[in-house]
């Protein structure tokens, strides 16, 4: 299948990240690809099934304001725009918007309906899901990236297009523009706050390190032996390991898209380690078929304090780490830690733990912050 890419926010990197939007009446950060805007909205057609409606047609919605979100259900990034997203919908669905949901999938796993549909009931969107298996509608629209949203006016024209986290001000008031022009005398209430701190108006952020993929199309593991593409190799943990990479010891299989796994043991020697950069860490994993397994992830040598755990960390009776990887989707291990430079560690009992991307979170520098600084040393 087409790589497609996770999109911050469009943003500069130097010692500090710019987070969010300069000020909230700049223009959209320029498309990646040719704009549509000005242009009529092509259809969406193509769609492998669609959740929570029939399937719509733009020429259906005439006389509506269209949002359409291309989005991967594990990315992210996109799960950062949910929301807005949901109070759009809950502000102005009644007011002529229409917001709809375009699934593009990102990894094999994503294509199947049977995985997107628990993501979607998890985060509660309740709005109009096409689920893009075949990247039909991705492909007429020249989508290659997520999140972007776009908005079609009344006559079904093209007047907004924003690839990439961000620009949340700058996104409703247009809706209330392409609204007011179904009726003028509507009145609207005051565009919503950031809903995250990096979200806000000139917020700078501390640098992370950027999103890992693993399998040979698009990533690398960091092993200084190198691994072959679908040949079990075991691997050894170098004694030196470099910040944001990957390395892996035990026996493991390297696919296009992802490293599995790939023997049954009972001890926790097969791992992966990686040293990172950031406030959160997230993982993308998937299970595949077998009857039992469990992960453990600790953190520095220790299990992950309570403090700063994901929502899927659990601890067992000893007081371990543990993360159940019951589906295929993205499991948030760290959440709003102090910023620093951690290693953590990924160990597996059983057999058949697919791994396919780490993503990072980062904070705002306090305004107080005279130099940038680290709550751990580096």
């Amino acid at each position: 299948m087409r790589w497609h890419a996770h999109l911050g926010t469009l943003a500069s990197v130097a010692l500090v990240v710019q987070c969010g939007p300069l000020e909230e009446s700049r223009e959209p950060a320029p498309s990646l690809y040719p704009s549509l805007v000005g242009l009529p909205a092509p259809p969406l057609e193509g769609a492998l099934t669609w959740f929570n409606s029939p399937a719509l047609t733009l020429d259906e919605l005439r006389g509506k304001v269209v949002l359409l979100h291309f989005f991967d259900y594990s990315c992210v990034n996109c799960i950062r725009t949910y929301p807005y997203l949901r109070e759009w919908n809950r502000r102005y669905a009644s007011h002529g918007l229409q917001i709809i949901g375009v699934h593009s999938p990102q990894y094999d796993f994503s294509t199947d309906p049977a995985n997107v549909l628990p993501s979607v009931r998890r985060y509660n969107l309740a709005y109009p899901i096409a689920v893009d298996s075949h990247l039909k509608v991705a492909d007429v629209y020249t989508n290659q990236f997520w999140p972007r949203v776009l908005l079609v006016d009344r006559e079904g024209r093209v007047r907004y297009d924003h690839t990439g986290e961000g620009a949340y001000g700058a996104t409703e008031t247009m809706l209330q523009t392409l609204l007011r022009e179904i009726s003028p005398a509507k009145s609207f209430p005051t565009v919503m706050e950031p809903v995250h701190d990096f979200d806000r108006v000139g917020a700078v952020c501390y640098p992370i390190t950027q999103e890992i993929y693993l399998g040979h199309a698009r990533g690398q593991l960091a092993n200084p032996e190198g691994i072959p593409t679908n040949s079990i190799v075991r691997l050894r943990l170098p004694a030196d390991r470099a910040e944001g990479k990957v390395y892996a010891h035990g026996a493991w299989i390297m696919t296009a898209e992802y490293l599995r796994h790939a023997v049954d043991q009972e001890h926790l020697e097969d791992c992966l380690v990686l040293k990172y950069r950031a406030t959160e860490l997230n993982i993308v994993m998937k299970p595949e078929g077998i009857y039992w397994m469990e992960v453990f992830v600790d953190q520095d040598g220790q299990p992950i304090p309570k403090s700063v755990a994901g929502s899927d960390i659990y601890y067992d009776s000893t007081g371990r780490s543990i993360v159940r990887v019951d589906s295929p989707r993205m499991y948030n291990i760290i959440a709003k830690q102090p910023y620093g430079v951690y290693e953590a560690r990924i160990s597996v009992r059983g057999q058949g733990l697919s791994v396919y991307s780490f993503s990072f979170g980062t904070c705002v520098i306090p305004r107080d912050a005279a130099t940038l600084r680290t709550s751990k040393e580096n």
